[in-house]
């Protein structure tokens, strides 16, 4: 399934995770489920091209996530990355705030929230 197109979920709160898999799911699009950068940053080598966007939480175990966008976007220059965050804007790196192909998604957030955070980025492929 050459043209599968994925959704990286990085996340470490279980429930948030479990929550947002079931809703990236019922939009049509497989996730791809990381509770650590180094786990993302592994699933994002191994499914080059095949990921159509990131979803990623800031406050992450092992690397900050703004670091983390940084080192995605070095492998996908393009990659829709999807920020969700309980911190308010201003505590975002600017650097981070300012590339393109980015939403900032407030936690919490629900199923119409996502929708209508993925929906510029298009549907998944046929599964």
């Amino acid at each position: 399934m050459q043209d599968r197109r994925y959704a990286l979920l990085v996340e470490d709160e279980l429930l948030v995770a479990m929550a947002a898999t079931e809703v990236l799911d019922e939009l049509g699009f497989p996730v791809l489920e990381a509770a650590s950068a180094a786990r993302a940053l592994e699933l994002a080598q191994v499914h080059r091209g095949a990921i159509a966007f990131a979803l990623v939480d800031l406050g992450l175990p092992d690397l900050p996530g703004e670091d983390l966008i940084r080192k995605l976007r070095a492998l996908y220059p393009a990659l829709p990355i999807i920020i969700a965050t309980g911190r308010g804007l201003a505590a975002i790196d600017a650097s981070i705030r300012s590339l393109q192909n980015l939403t900032i998604m407030t936690k919490p957030y629900d199923f119409e929230d996502l929708r209508a955070a993925i929906e510029p980025f298009g549907n998944a492929s046929p599964a």
